[in-house]
């Protein structure tokens, strides 16, 4: 097995083409159980907002109910899920306050890019281009890293969306694309 480096900073061994990676390859459990609903959401969790300033979820969340998307910019049925949450929740009337986070930037590290100030300028797009008016951030996301947001949260596809209530509560879990309806938040 060939060791593959990652942007300098990851390195993990190549594993033979045609084979599953195992968890020791993606830096953590290949099924994690994750978050469920009762558990407390980390609220320490870096974010970088659209100007590239790093925040802290808790800070964000502050005592607001919140629903936190994580998403790829990568897959369009990623990016079209904010714009249907958006379209959802302005229609819903609901309280709660929703954010986004982008999780690849891993993908940017690859191509020798600056992973936050890349993601920063690809949120900023996908802002524009989809009309969202939700706050959009970046969630480093090391997905080889046991460290790292994915792993530490244990999802596995994206979009993931976490409904956190006001204490920090996981609420529900929502893995992939829905049909968002009234009782959802």
């Amino acid at each position: 097995m060939a060791a593959l480096s990652v942007a300098g900073s990851l390195s993990v061994k190549a594993y033979e083409e045609g084979t599953f990676p195992t968890a020791d390859l993606v830096g953590g459990e290949v099924f994690p159980k994750g978050l469920q609903p009762g558990d407390a959401f980390p609220m320490d969790v870096k974010l970088f907002d659209e100007s590239g300033a790093e925040k802290n979820l808790g800070d964000i969340t502050s005592g607001k109910r919140t629903l936190l998307v994580f998403f790829i910019s990568a897959a369009p049925v990623s990016v079209a899920e904010l714009s249907k949450i958006d379209k959802f929740v302005a229609a819903d009337k609901s309280d709660t306050q929703v954010i986004f986070a982008n999780a690849d930037t891993v993908g940017v590290a690859l191509m020798g890019a600056k992973p936050i100030a890349e993601t920063v300028r690809t949120i900023n797009l996908v802002k524009k281009e989809n009309n969202l008016t939700s706050p959009i951030f970046v969630a480093p996301n090391n997905v080889l890293d046991p460290g790292g947001i994915s792993n530490r949260l244990g999802f596995r596809g994206l979009p993931t969306s976490y409904l956190i209530s006001k204490d920090g509560k996981v609420e529900k879990q929502f893995v992939g694309s829905r049909e968002w309806k009234t009782g959802d938040l």
